[in-house]
C-alpha cells in the first residue's frame, strides 16, 4: 500500500510503516494513496476527493483542525487520532511555562546576554511565588486536569474553570470552583491555561474583552491550538500591562516569526508547537497513530 507521511514520527513507529507500506512524501498522485497519516500538514477537501483509493487518514495527534473532517465522512474516510498520549508531555510544558513567566526568566536571560545588570538579585527581576496562587482553566478536559493535579501537588494552588459542557456540580466534583465567564475568570485568577479545541465557538475566545477584564497580574498559557487568543489583542494587553506575562506553544501561523510582534516581548515565551515533541511522547504517538492506520487498513481486507 501507499501511505503518504511528510512529517517527523518516531523512529520505531516509521520502521513499523515502512515494514508495510510504501512511504510517499507530497500529494502529487493522491489518487494512488490508500492512507495519510499526518501531523500538522492540511489534508483539504480537494486532496480527499482526488484520493480515490484513500481508505483512512490517521492523525498523529488530537486535533483534526487541519483536516477536512466533513470531506472524510462524505467519502466514509475514517480520521481516528490520538487522544490522551500527549497529555503529560502537554501538561509538563504548561506548568514549565507558568514557572518560567513567574519567575521572569526570559527577561533575565536577555539581561545577562546583554550585561544589563551589576549586582545580584536586580529589582526589575522580583517575580512572584505560585504557591497558594489561583489557577483558572479556560477548558476542563483531561489535560486541564493534569495540569491542574501537578499544580496542586506541587503549589498547593486554587482552582477556577471556565467550560459550558461541565456542570457546576461536576466541576465542584473535581475540586475546581466553575466560573460562568471568561471576564470572571480572567478577573479572579493569577494564572490562566487554555487547553480546548480550536472550533468555530473557541476561535478568537479569549479577546480584548477577556484581557480587559483580566488582573493585571495575570499570567496567561496557552499550548492548545493558535486562533483561541486573539493575537493582536494579547499583544496589546502584554504592552499596556492588562496582563503581566504571556506564553504561546501554538500560533496561527507555525511556527511564528520574527515579524509576529509578541515574540520580541520580554514577558512573553514562544515556543514552536513543541508540547507533544518529547521522544517519550513522540514513541507513543506516532506508534499508536500506526496501530491506527493498521487497524482500518486490515479491516478493510
Amino acid at each position: 500500500m501507499k501511505v503518504y507521511l511528510s512529517e517527523n514520527i518516531a523512529k520505531s513507529a516509521y520502521n513499523r510503516l515502512a515494514e508495510r507500506a510504501e512511504i510517499v512524501t507530497n500529494f502529487k498522485h493522491p489518487e494512488k494513496l490508500d492512507a495519510i497519516m499526518v501531523r500538522r500538514v492540511h489534508v483539504t477537501r480537494e486532496i480527499i476527493e482526488k484520493a480515490v483509493n484513500l481508505k483512512v487518514i490517521s492523525m498523529h495527534g488530537i486535533g483534526r483542525d487541519t483536516i477536512d473532517v466533513e470531506a472524510a465522512r462524505e467519502h466514509g474516510i475514517p480520521v481516528p487520532n490520538v487522544p490522551n498520549q500527549s497529555m503529560e508531555s502537554v501538561a509538563e510544558l504548561a506548568v514549565a511555562q507558568i514557572m518560567i513567566l513567574s519567575r521572569n526568566i526570559k527577561k533575565a536571560n536577555i539581561g545577562i546576554c546583554q550585561n544589563r545588570y551589576n549586582s545580584h538579585g536586580p529589582i526589575e527581576l522580583i517575580g512572584n511565588d505560585i504557591y497558594g496562587k489561583t489557577l483558572g482553566m479556560v477548558g476542563i478536559g483531561k489535560i486541564s486536569l493534569r495540569i491542574a493535579e501537578m499544580m496542586g501537588a506541587a503549589f498547593h494552588v486554587n482552582l477556577t474553570g471556565y467550560d459550558p459542557f461541565v456542570s457546576k456540580d461536576e466541576a465542584s466534583s473535581l475540586g475546581i470552583k466553575k466560573i460562568n465567564t471568561i471576564q470572571k475568570l480572567f478577573s479572579n485568577s493569577d494564572y490562566v491555561n487554555i487547553s480546548v479545541p480550536l472550533t468555530d465557538s473557541t476561535k478568537n475566545l479569549i479577546g480584548k474583552n477577556a484581557l480587559d477584564a483580566a488582573n493585571p497580574n495575570l499570567i496567561l498559557v496557552n499550548t492548545s491550538r493558535g486562533g483561541i487568543v486573539d493575537e493582536k489583542a494579547l499583544y496589546d494587553a502584554l504592552i499596556n500591562g492588562k496582563i503581566k506575562a504571556a506564553a504561546s506553544d501554538v500560533f496561527l501561523s507555525e511556527p511564528p516569526k520574527k515579524d509576529n510582534p509578541l515574540v520580541l516581548l520580554e514577558n512573553f515565551v514562544a515556543t514552536p508547537h513543541i508540547g507533544g515533541n518529547t521522544k517519550e511522547c513522540l514513541e507513543r504517538v506516532g506508534n499508536t497513530a500506526v496501530d491506527n492506520l493498521f487497524t482500518v487498513i486490515d479491516a478493510e481486507k
